[in-house]
């Protein structure tokens, strides 16, 4: 019998960004939270510059890609988790998107723009 996750394949993300992003949006997301961890799962994308309580990952295969996220959150030391084309099937979202308002984490879909050689991301950490 199949599963229902080969039947659904869209997911809608709680915010996207387009990056590298311009700066009238520095203020929009708040990355700021005492002793907790920000993290960027991504290929292509990285901080712009080291900062304190930020950690990038390389973004795992996307049969990994749920469990590891859903582990990052229910670890409880993550504040605002940045995702490179978050792509997951329906289910798999809706459980990490109530991870996350449960762990109060902030999930950002970083969608990489082709059209500008520089993907870096920015933001006041």
């Amino acid at each position: 019998m199949a599963s229902l996750h080969a039947f659904t394949s869209n997911s809608t993300p709680l915010a996207t960004m387009q990056v590298p992003a311009d700066n009238r949006h520095n203020n929009d997301i708040n990355v700021e939270h005492a002793n907790k961890w920000t993290f960027l799962v991504a290929n292509h994308i990285r901080f712009s510059e080291k900062r304190v309580n930020c950690i990038r990952l390389i973004k795992p295969k996307q049969h990994c890609l749920s469990l590891w996220l859903e582990k990052i959150v229910t670890g409880g030391q993550c504040s605002n988790l940045f995702v490179e084309q978050l792509s997951l099937d329906e289910i798999s979202f809706k459980r990490l998107k109530q991870l996350c308002i449960d762990y109060k984490v902030a999930l950002v879909n970083l969608m990489p723009n082709k059209e500008q050689k520089d993907n870096v991301v920015k933001g006041p950490w």
